[in-house]
């Protein structure tokens, strides 16, 4: 397996904040080397040490190799060419593993976004989450999106407002335009918990709906 420059991957970690994902680019490959780009948190680079132990996670979407694969890998280097990098020593083999599974439930919550392009922000802009998991949402809005764009949005999930970034995975095509299908980066865990809590207890309501329509 190897993996190519600008494949998006996920370095996941544990500190003293409990688990973490963040989100950045292959910038080159060769080997049991990886170098990628330093993960960011609203602007700033996200202090990883030399010496971290973390896991390195992508998804490949076409061809026999489709799926998800993972492997442990050790931070060697900290450096900066045009933009501030990390070098990886692999540590392992790449293993397929099965995709992550969140209970996905029908909702119609408005919510306010963001589109994050290039480090700048642009203007607010309103859409209809109609769906929800632990994982992502999909969302309807009129804003001209693009895969692998970025946002932050901004929803009411009972009492509680969330507010999280995203990144665009795939495009739902209808007769009328399409949808936007929208995966978390770096929720924090509690918040993930919150909402595969409220996906369940939806689900369990429109289960006893159903119910009550079929007596």
């Amino acid at each position: 397996m190897q993996v190519l420059p600008n494949q998006l991957v996920e370095l996941r970690l544990e500190n003293s904040n409990g688990p973490q994902v963040f989100r950045t680019r292959v910038e080159d490959a060769y080997d049991d080397l990886l170098i990628v780009g330093s993960p960011l948190r609203q602007g700033y680079v996200v202090p990883i040490r030399v010496g971290t132990e973390l896991i390195v996670e992508f998804k490949r979407q076409e061809g026999v190799q489709e799926g998800r694969f993972t492997n442990t890998a050790i931070v060697e280097k900290r450096f900066s060419a045009n933009v501030p990098l990390l070098q990886l020593r692999l540590l392992g083999t790449w293993e397929k593993t099965q995709d992550r599974m969140f209970v996905r439930v029908p909702v119609h919550f408005d919510a306010v976004f963001v589109p994050l392009k290039d480090g700048e922000e642009g203007t607010h802009q309103k859409g209809v989450i109609l769906n929800i998991s632990g994982g992502g949402f999909l969302l309807r809005a009129s804003y001209p999106f693009e895969l692998n764009d970025e946002v932050r949005i901004s929803f009411r999930l009972g009492t509680e407002q969330i507010n999280a970034q995203a990144v665009l995975a795939r495009f739902i095509s209808l007769e009328t335009g399409q949808d936007y299908g929208f995966s978390f980066i770096d929720l924090p865990e509690h918040i993930r918990k919150r909402i595969i809590q409220f996906a369940f207890k939806r689900q369990i309501e429109l289960a006893e709906l159903t119910k009550e329509n079929q007596t």
